[in-house]
């Protein structure tokens, strides 16, 4: 059984360790920004797309959280549907990183808590002075349905990490992504990506890239910015 890939979340991470340099990922640079994301087939041609919005950030004594707005095309352009979820995480955490993956679901009006190690970093202290970083491996946690199935869980691995400056101030990480989906810890699929991500300084993620083995594909894109 393979998920349909139908709606989006964001994986937040705690950022102990960062340096002023490596702001680029913080959460809060993703407030009010659209982002689209367009499915291709293995020739590149355009399948469906989606504008994904993020809305304002909220942040109390107790959580940090800000709802993500999907909204889905088909290939004329033509509207099939809208979610929405609401992605939550402890602000104790202190800062956090933003990355944009795709997750199976639909499920709307639902809201997706992370749970992930302290002291992990997706993005190492001066990665952009680095040609290679470690492997990265973390779990999420779905509650409510916003995977689709309730008490779904997703094991996600990111190996043979390259770094490479693009231009000024803009810099890719690319590698490998693995993601095992679980259903009361059945593994149901395993979905496998070469991906790359650009970074860009005081903007965050601009653009991400995912391919699967059989040729097909996916893009995002940052493409408003308050």
């Amino acid at each position: 059984m393979k998920f349909s890939i139908l709606i989006f979340c964001l994986f937040l991470l705690p950022a102990s360790g960062f340096s002023q340099k490596d702001d680029s990922m913080l959460i809060t640079q993703i407030d009010g920004n659209r982002y689209i994301r367009k499915n291709y087939d293995k020739k590149g041609n355009l399948k469906q797309y989606q504008s994904i919005d993020a809305g304002n950030l909220k942040t109390s004594a107790e959580i940090m959280e800000v709802k993500m707005t999907v909204t889905s095309y088909d290939k004329n352009n033509n509207l099939k549907g809208a979610s929405q979820t609401v992605i939550r995480c402890d602000p104790e955490a202190g800062e956090v990183l933003m990355g944009i993956f795709p997750f199976a679901g639909g499920a709307s009006n639902k809201s997706l808590k992370i749970e992930l190690p302290k002291n992990n970093k997706l993005y190492p202290a001066g990665w952009r002075d680095k040609t290679t970083i470690e492997d990265f491996s973390f779990d999420l946690k779905f509650e409510g349905g916003a995977a689709g199935f309730f008490g779904t869980e997703s094991q996600v691995s990111l190996t043979d990490r390259k770094v490479s400056k693009v231009s000024d101030n803009l810099y890719r990480i690319s590698g490998s992504m693995t993601l095992k989906a679980y259903v009361f810890g059945v593994k149901i699929s395993t979905t496998r990506y070469n991906y790359f991500e650009e970074i860009k300084s005081g903007t965050g993620i601009v653009r991400q890239k995912f391919t699967e083995s059989n040729g097909n594909y996916f893009t995002i894109e940052l493409n408003s910015k308050n």
